[in-house]
């Protein structure tokens, strides 16, 4: 059985603001009603403080580091190097390797700060304890992304959305109107994209395709608001859902 997907088209005349960021960023979070950037390649993450000003957090002096995808909470970052997950205090600047692979694609925190990940190589969905000691795993399973929301999992694969509870129990299977790389899971709705593609799909009740007149790198929901790292990633735009 087919999934049926609403389309809806979004033109810069009804984007209602966007700003330009001083530099390129690859990766966007919200994150205590803040919002966050980090390049792909870098020695810090930067706060968006107003709209001509950001904030940036160093964590490293080495040259090329990699940030493929990073978390916040109060005190601590966490960073995925592609390679290992290392964890930064913001007060102390201690920082500290908590988790290698040769391929780590995707990781999320749970309330408790305990790590769940997606690890390529191995193909297994690896659940750490708030040590960082392996809890159990999920084999055989290839997961593009991976989300927290709530008390659950959100395991992103090719054709689907595999949903957890966090002792690792199959909670529900979702079909995706079409292959996508990142997710978004917020209060009640899951957002599917592809990063440097032009739509977004919005899952509600049922899918809605949503497309832009830009590439996105990265977006994240603040309060009522979508905000979107535009392809260039040079751009935010920020809609709010009347706007669609």
């Amino acid at each position: 059985m087919g999934i049926l997907v609403f389309l809806i088209s979004v033109s810069h005349s009804t984007i209602p603001a966007s700003l330009q960021l001083p530099r390129v960023f690859n990766r966007l979070e919200c994150f205590n009603n803040k919002l966050f950037l980090a390049p792909r390649i870098g020695k810090s993450i930067s706060e968006l403080v107003t709209r001509d000003s950001l904030r940036p957090i160093p964590f490293t002096d080495e040259v090329n580091y990699r940030i493929y995808d990073f978390r916040l909470t109060p005190f601590t970052i966490y960073i995925n190097r592609g390679t290992a997950l290392e964890k930064f205090y913001i007060a102390s600047g201690k920082k500290e390797t908590i988790y290698t692979s040769p391929d780590i694609v995707s990781f999320t925190l749970t309330p408790a700060d305990e790590i769940v990940l997606a690890d390529r190589q191995s193909r297994e969905l690896i659940f750490l304890d708030f040590a960082y000691q392996v809890k159990f795993k999920i084999e055989n399973i290839s997961i593009l992304d991976v989300q927290w929301h709530d008390t659950l999992i959100y395991a992103l694969t090719k054709n689907r959305i595999l949903i957890y509870d966090e002792y690792g129990n199959l909670f529900e299977k979702r079909s995706i109107p079409e292959p996508g790389n990142r997710i978004i899971v917020d209060h009640d709705q899951i957002i599917l994209f592809t990063e440097q593609d032009n739509c977004v799909h919005q899952l509600n009740d049922e899918w809605r395709r949503i497309e832009f007149p830009f590439g996105i790198s990265d977006l994240c929901v603040k309060k009522d608001t979508f905000v979107i790292l535009d392809g260039n990633g040079d751009n935010l735009h920020i809609l709010s859902h009347d706007d669609f």
